[in-house]
């Protein structure tokens, strides 16, 4: 008899969107526009930022009601994944300090909005400390015009692995004073090559503020091929590794910019077969989309180019899954949790007994037997018998024809499982 950790929890290939560029109530880009054009007309370098619009002309602020409409149709419609909050925005200030340019009764509200619609389904990283200068972190001021977190940090200087400890740690910091405990961390651009040594000094960085065994990074886009879900650093014995999330997809809703490309059928074209994520699907890899808050909020309150396209991408979907039995919406850290622990675990078969070690424990672990099953217990506890894929949930098992998927949530390290 064969037994084996099926790749995704409940064997549904997670679907997930990154929103990257996102802080409180700043529009990022507007900033960013404004100072990278300054610092490469100070040094009289070609612009190396799309600048084609004038920066005056985007909007400086993303209101906090186009965040809670769209935070409201995340709820509503189960969608899930992983939302940057820039811990001080273009190095104007800290969000748990306060940005002189809002009130603090705006902040306090743009925060408890966050805290109670956005964390429910959505992950919150830092995306580093300012998402422009490298700052220093005692003043808050550029260490150099000309060095950003992106393009100077791009490679990491290895030899100092402390200071960069230190950085992220504070960006994870101050998202946790605001009440926005990070669940990983995010890549402004190029930030953060070479990649085994940034997940490493991550990995410590998110650790010593939360605590959290699995953390993740979020860096890179494969728009090709497989889509892998790497697990850097694991150990056995304390029950840690640091995940990363890799999204599958460019960005086809307003990138960057808040006036780049806009393209649905980018993404699952209206017959449900064409684009990216049908593709990804079918070949049972994690469906993860990253988009940009400018181009989802666009130029202007009524525009919303991205956040429009996006609820045709997220119907398409329904429609080519309807009733959820292969796909489901994940945070990031769903993902990527459930991947260590995967990899990590340990299975033996003995007859009709399975025993797992299981150094990390993840909600909805799932089992694959090749053969039809009339009863499972685990930990001697029975499993409920599911009557349909799409009511195959935690605590059940589901005969699908002659194998058999079985999930649970175990207690604890060591799990006993009996197959009838």
């Amino acid at each position: 008899m064969n037994v084996e950790i099926t790749k995704h929890a409940l064997d549904r290939v997670p679907l997930s969107i990154i929103f990257d560029d996102s802080t409180m109530l700043v529009n990022l880009n507007y900033f960013f526009l404004r100072d990278r054009i300054a610092v490469d007309r100070q040094y009289g370098v070609e612009n190396v930022v799309e600048s084609n619009r004038r920066w005056e002309d985007l909007p400086v602020v993303h209101p906090e009601s186009f965040t809670l409409e769209f935070a409201e149709f995340c709820l509503e419609h189960g969608v899930k994944g992983k939302y940057s909050v820039v811990p001080c925005p273009a190095a104007l200030g800290r969000i748990d300090h306060g940005l002189e340019i809002f009130s603090k009764a705006q902040q306090e509200s743009w925060l408890q909005m966050c805290r109670e619609l956005i964390v429910p389904n959505y992950d919150i990283t830092p995306e580093m400390m300012t998402h422009t200068f490298v700052v220093d972190l005692d003043t808050l001021q550029p260490v150099d015009p000309n060095l950003w977190e992106q393009w100077g940090w791009n490679q990491l200087p290895v030899d100092q692995p402390e200071l960069i400890v230190r950085y992220i740690t504070t960006a994870c910091q101050i998202l946790d004073n605001v009440g926005l405990t990070p669940d990983g961390v995010t890549s402004p651009g190029g930030f953060g090559n070479p990649i085994d040594f940034y997940a490493r000094c991550a990995e410590e960085a998110v650790r010593s503020v939360t605590g959290n065994p699995t953390p993740y990074l979020f860096k890179r886009v494969s728009s090709d091929g497989a889509v892998d879900t790497p697990v850097w650093y694991p150990d056995r014995e304390a029950g840690t590794a640091m995940g990363e999330v890799i999204a599958c997809v460019g960005d086809y809703t307003g990138s960057w910019t808040g006036f780049g490309e806009v393209n649905v059928s980018k993404y699952i074209t209206e017959d449900l077969q064409g684009g990216r994520l049908p593709a990804v699907i079918d070949a049972g890899d994690p469906a993860v989309l990253i988009s940009h808050w400018q181009g989802f909020y666009g130029l202007h309150d009524e525009d919303r180019r991205g956040f429009n396209a996006f609820k045709t991408i997220v119907r398409r979907l329904r429609e080519r899954d309807p009733e959820g039995e292969r796909t489901r919406w994940r945070k990031c850290s769903e993902i990527t949790s459930y991947a260590i622990a995967k990899e990590m675990a340990d299975l033996t078969v003995d007859g009709d007994a399975v025993s797992l070690g299981l150094p990390v424990q993840v909600p909805e672990f799932t089992l694959r037997v090749d053969r039809p099953l009339a009863g499972v217990s685990v930990d001697g506890q029975p499993l409920s018998e599911a009557n349909s894929r799409a009511a195959f949930e935690n605590g059940t098992f589901y005969r699908d024809g002659e194998t058999t998927l079985l999930a649970f949530t175990p207690d604890d390290r060591s799990v006993s499982i009996t197959l009838n």
